[in-house]
């Protein structure tokens, strides 16, 4: 299995959150993202964490999965306010088209 590189899981990412983030964030949340997202913005991988299969479901196998987090950061450069969690395979199953995608959206 071909892992996905960082850059592409950090564009599948953010493609995914620009796509969908009008459907499952709060306006005021899009409006905070799209004003501070230059200056403070970021789209990261994160170490895949445990807690994907109380999420999700099923257990996964941190191996074949990266997690991506779309986030603001304040001054001290932590993450301050995550919008997105993604958890991303990194092979595409025989047969489809699309890799296993999940995303935790900020409530």
């Amino acid at each position: 299995m071909t892992k996905l590189t960082p850059d592409e899981a950090i564009d599948i990412a953010y493609d995914t959150f620009l796509e969908m983030a009008p459907e499952n964030l709060d306006p005021a949340d899009i409006l905070l993202f799209n004003l501070q997202f230059e200056e403070r913005g970021g789209v990261e991988i994160v170490e895949t964490s445990d807690s994907w299969d109380q999420e999700i479901g099923t257990l996964i196998d941190p191996d074949a999965f990266v997690e991506v987090w779309v986030s603001l950061y304040n001054d001290q450069d932590e993450i301050d306010d995550v919008f997105a969690r993604f958890l991303i395979s990194h092979h595409i199953p025989e047969g489809e088209d699309q890799r296993e995608c999940h995303v935790i959206w900020k409530e």
